[in-house]
């Protein structure tokens, strides 16, 4: 009849569906200089970076996969020294775990928790699939993502932010004097968050979107393509630019 063989592939897959992720977790601890840089490559997953008093440095990484065989192919490369951290996910090249991987179940993700020095400089902490989020660093922060949302609050010194198909939201608690800020996305909106005192010039604009700075007194201006905004909040000491191609940009009064 034909119906046999049609339910156990229907069967198979369904058992395949229903099989489990593996997990491990890993953790590293060390210590870093003031002023010393950080980075951070990741390629699926949420990376959450968050400041405190000390000087050392924990890593946290959460590897997850389909398979045990992919998982164990997850490696996480830490180079260390007191001044510098360089921290990179390597995934397994295609192919592994054969032929019962042709439905997907093999690919795997890595989410890290990092607690790093305030004074820590965030020379670039990036993944491609996933959010990044920082908060608590005064240091440079560089932060960004292809296929995620960005956030970064208590933002004190130069910043860039950005993403490809996400949301930026970007809380400063200063922003005078020599800082240069740069908050992007291309598919996304752009919120930033500015203190009272803020004392800088403000370039933005976007293709399909508004941009609201009326919190500030700044007015954008319509243009055949699109809009801009070209202003300063008090002497205009600092740099901020902002930048999407499809969305809004916000300036906020905090």
């Amino acid at each position: 009849m034909g119906f046999r063989p049609l339910l156990i592939s229907v069967a198979f897959l369904a058992a395949s569906g229903a099989m489990a992720d593996v997990t491990e977790e890993q953790s590293w601890t060390f210590d870093l200089d003031e002023g010393g840089r950080i980075s951070l490559e990741n390629i699926n997953g949420n990376v959450t970076v968050t400041g405190h008093g000390g000087r050392d440095v924990e890593i946290v990484a959460f590897k997850k996969a389909g398979k045990q065989e992919y998982l164990d192919g997850i490696e996480i490369i830490i180079d260390d020294s007191p001044d510098a951290i360089h921290i990179e996910t390597k995934h397994p090249k295609k192919g592994v775990g054969g032929w019962f991987n042709w439905g997907g179940d093999s690919s795997g993700s890595v989410t890290y928790r990092l607690k790093v020095p305030s004074y820590a400089n965030l020379e670039a902490v990036e993944s491609v699939n996933g959010d990044v989020s920082v908060s608590g660093v005064y240091g440079i922060v560089k932060a960004g993502t292809v296929n995620g949302q960005v956030e970064a609050s208590d933002l004190s010194s130069h910043a860039r932010i950005e993403t490809v198909n996400g949301s930026v939201n970007a809380t400063f608690a200063s922003l005078s004097g020599s800082q240069k800020a740069t908050c992007e996305s291309v598919n996304g909106r752009v919120t930033v968050q500015l203190p009272d005192d803020a004392d800088t010039s403000v370039s933005a604009e976007t293709i399909n979107g508004g941009i609201d700075g009326s919190d500030f007194g700044l007015k954008a201006n319509k243009g055949f393509v699109g809009r801009d905004l070209e202003g300063e909040i008090g002497s205009g000491s600092a740099r901020l630019a902002l930048s999407t191609v499809n969305g809004s940009i916000k300036i906020r009064n905090d």
